[in-house]
């Protein structure tokens, strides 16, 4: 039997995977968490209830929602607003692998948009997205189309999400998808704390020839509550900064992972 202590670290423990399951899908039912966590409805309203009074969710009857969503959603703000000089980073160097003509995916997500803000050498270019917020960056610039997905709307990723977006890609082909994760890891792969955009993601896998995973370097060696079901031979970048360490890139390219360190502008000015 597990002691007072012990029971304490892993309430805690699954109230923070609960919050990061809400901050991924914005919403979240009594139902799927006494699903996914295996415990009864009370205990699961007692921790949704303790979100609450922390200020993160709201609670609703079945249910809780981000607090944060609809102030948000209505200024266009994505909800992970983390590491950004390095996901800026990671966005300059990604960009400069779009190529004039390139078919692309965009996963949403802030790394992505940091890709989408960066590729202002392009004159013609297509683009295929789950990302609302990437969709109406790019929407206005001439020669650029873009093809935006179907499906449920996610307010914390500003993304479409669901069987609809999934089966958007079923015909598509194109040579380059920039997917996020999560999490990520040598051993045990790509990982994200909800499984709501597992489907999505693996569609958009098998639609392109070359796969970048776009993470910064606090993401690596971490892992979440849902594996991405797919093997290294599908993943061919991983575009990171320069917080990796010079084992986890050996790890990764050990995988046939080519590793790209971005540099930020911080770090190259340190570097002068």
């Amino acid at each position: 039997m597990k002691s007072k202590t012990e029971q304490l670290a892993d309430m805690q423990q699954r109230r923070e995977k609960i919050l990061e399951m809400i901050r991924e899908d914005g919403t979240v039912t009594v139902k799927a968490l006494t699903d996914t966590f295996g415990l009864t409805e009370a205990t699961i309203r007692t921790d949704l209830r303790m979100l609450q009074q922390e200020g993160h969710v709201q609670r609703y009857h079945g249910g809780a929602t981000l607090m944060t969503g609809k102030q948000n959603t209505g200024a266009m703000l994505l909800e992970r607003q983390t590491h950004l000089e390095e996901k800026q980073a990671i966005g300059r160097l990604a960009a400069q692998h779009v190529e004039n003509g390139d078919t692309v995916i965009f996963d949403s997500g802030t790394t992505t948009t940091a890709i989408a803000e960066a590729i202002s050498h392009i004159r013609r270019l297509s683009v295929i997205t789950t990302a609302v917020n990437i969709a109406l960056k790019l929407g206005g610039e001439p020669g650029i189309n873009i093809l935006l997905t179907g499906g449920t709307f996610k307010f914390p990723t500003l993304s479409t999400s669901g069987e609809k977006a999934a089966s958007f890609f079923e015909n598509v082909l194109a040579e380059k998808l920039f997917l996020a994760t999560a999490c990520i890891s040598p051993r045990l792969g790509l990982s994200f704390p909800s499984e709501t955009d597992i489907k999505v993601k693996m569609a958009m896998i098998n639609s392109a020839n070359s796969v970048y995973v776009v993470a910064d370097s606090s993401k690596i060696d971490k892992v979440s509550m849902f594996a991405l079901p797919c093997d290294w031979s599908h993943i061919h970048y991983l575009i990171t900064d320069s917080g990796i360490s010079p084992a986890q890139v050996a790890a990764f390219e050990a995988l046939g992972v080519q590793v790209l360190v971005a540099q930020s502008v911080l770090t190259q000015k340190r570097a002068v």
